[in-house]
């Protein structure tokens, strides 16, 4: 009887410890792997990242192998290595010239994917500039002023451009479906200027949206009007975009990581609030800092706050309404205005 005792108790603490390396090994490997974070003026990666990239800073240049996805805000983006994931990147003048295995989304100034490059994946692109003078596996997509397909190029999937001038070359290859709109400016009597500057350009919703920011902005300026403009703007302006763009892809996954916790559920209900507001206050604050900076440059002689928040808001709001780059700065603005309030509130609760 003792033996038979014996032997049960030790055949379960023989599965109880096998059963507790199995749960361990399977929770190894279900353990989430945070991206690699770089923030700075200039950035220089040279050595392989072994999962996602998020980057930003005035000059940022990529010559190694990142096995993940890469999300990128710069002024200067140079990017000759090789990105395993996606890839998506924002700034002012961005050269593709490595491979992207995965999908591209870019936004900036000028874009050129040069002669070098290889996109495994679809390609959205929208800027004032940009060229298409590489190999692209799967369709793509450009929004712009001025689009350039040179000699080398290889399309495999279907193009589609909504540009204001074109150049393709005839050496190029577009294996798939072509569909390329141009819009001509055409020259417009001044009385039709004056009759209809609005009706084709704003509608009611925009009218009604834009007093809503403003009466929001109001108040935002009378509550903490002199501590957002002393964010230095100008400097702090890429780091800023950066924190932006890491906040608004990162926030969801958080959300998602505490509902699956169940206990946590609340946690992730505040977290959305906060999120959800701080992107409805982002172009607000952007265009409370855009004002103020304006008139320290001398172009509006006023120091009244209110006045310059509503210059900043007012000039935002009709950069939106141009097409291709109207675009572009709202996506713009509403980075810099989350990392304008991330900053404020990291600064805030370090202090306290």
């Amino acid at each position: 009887m003792r033996k038979i005792l014996l032997t049960t108790i030790i055949v379960f603490v023989v599965s109880f410890l096998f059963s507790s390396n199995a749960l361990a090994q399977a929770k190894a490997k279900t353990t989430i792997k945070l991206p690699v974070f770089m923030v700075g003026e200039n950035q220089i990666v040279d050595k392989p990242i072994d999962g996602d990239l998020m980057i930003s800073g005035g000059q940022i240049k990529i010559t190694s192998n990142i096995k993940g996805d890469a999300y990128i805000a710069g002024g200067q983006v140079d990017i000759s290595g090789t990105i395993n994931g996606n890839l998506i990147v924002v700034g002012g003048n961005i050269t593709i010239s490595g491979k992207v295995l995965k999908n591209i989304i870019v936004g900036a100034g000028q874009v050129k994917i040069d002669n070098s490059a290889d996109i495994g994946g679809y390609v959205l692109a929208g800027g004032g500039k940009v060229d298409l003078l590489g190999r692209f596996s799967g369709p793509v997509k450009v929004g712009a002023g001025d689009l350039l397909i040179g000699e080398a190029a290889i399309l495999n999937g279907n193009l589609e451009a909504d540009v204001g001038t074109t150049s393709i070359s005839s050496t190029s290859k577009i294996i798939g479906e072509k569909n390329i709109r141009i819009h001509e400016t055409k020259k417009v009597d001044r009385s039709e200027r004056t009759v209809r500057p609005f009706q084709k350009v704003v509608g009611v919703g925009e009218i009604f949206s834009f007093f809503s920011k403003l009466v929001i902005l109001l108040v935002l300026v009378k509550l903490f009007g002199q501590k957002i403009i002393k964010t230095d703007a100008k400097n702090s302006f890429w780091s800023s975009i950066g924190s932006g763009l890491i906040l608004l892809i990162v926030t969801p996954f958080l959300m998602l990581m505490l509902m699956v916790t169940v206990i946590a559920l609340p946690l992730s209900g505040i977290v959305l609030s906060l999120y959800l507001v701080s992107i409805s206050l982002s172009g607000i604050v952007t265009s409370i800092l855009a004002g103020n900076y304006i008139s320290q440059k001398g172009y509006i002689k006023t120091k009244n706050l209110y006045f310059q928040s509503f210059l900043g808001l007012l000039l935002l709001t009709l950069i939106g309404l141009i097409p291709f780059i109207g675009a572009l700065t709202k996506f713009i603005v509403l980075l810099f205005g989350l990392g304008i309030i991330f900053n404020g509130l990291k600064k805030y609760f370090s202090k306290n």
